[in-house]
């Protein structure tokens, strides 16, 4: 099997990463995009961003882009995140749930909305095997 170089943000330099969390950021780095844009490449999986944990996954035929950092999540990072992983002709959202069904201020999931605000096609997914 051909062993990747991930490249790890600065604060994840010092810490020590469990090898299975590793092989997960290494096939994510394999992986084929699922689509392109002239802005870059897109991947469903697991991606280190700043202090962040990325999680690109498709449900329902949606994307949905899920931020788990070590910090409070702020709109500059989310704004940063949504551009990164989340091609540019979808339309994401950010719920916000119930106090009772709040997460963490630590972690923050955009959702794609079907449709657009312009002239933009929507992007179609295909179902991932597991």
């Amino acid at each position: 099997m051909e062993k990747i170089n991930i490249q790890l943000p600065q604060y994840w330099k010092k810490k020590k990463l469990n090898p299975e969390f590793i092989k997960e950021l290494e096939s994510t780095a394999k992986s084929d995009p699922f689509t392109k844009d002239e802005f870059g490449e897109y991947r469903f999986g697991t991606f280190l961003h700043g202090c962040a944990i990325v999680k690109v996954e498709i449900t329902d035929n949606l994307l949905s882009v899920a931020i788990h950092s070590q910090h409070p999540v702020g709109l500059p990072m989310i704004k940063e995140i949504r551009y990164k992983y989340a091609p540019n002709n979808c339309l994401m959202t950010m719920l916000m749930p119930s106090r009772e069904q709040q997460i963490s201020d630590n972690t923050v999931v955009l959702y794609q909305i079907p449709g657009s605000f312009g002239d933009t096609e929507d992007v179609e997914f295909e179902e991932r095997e597991e």
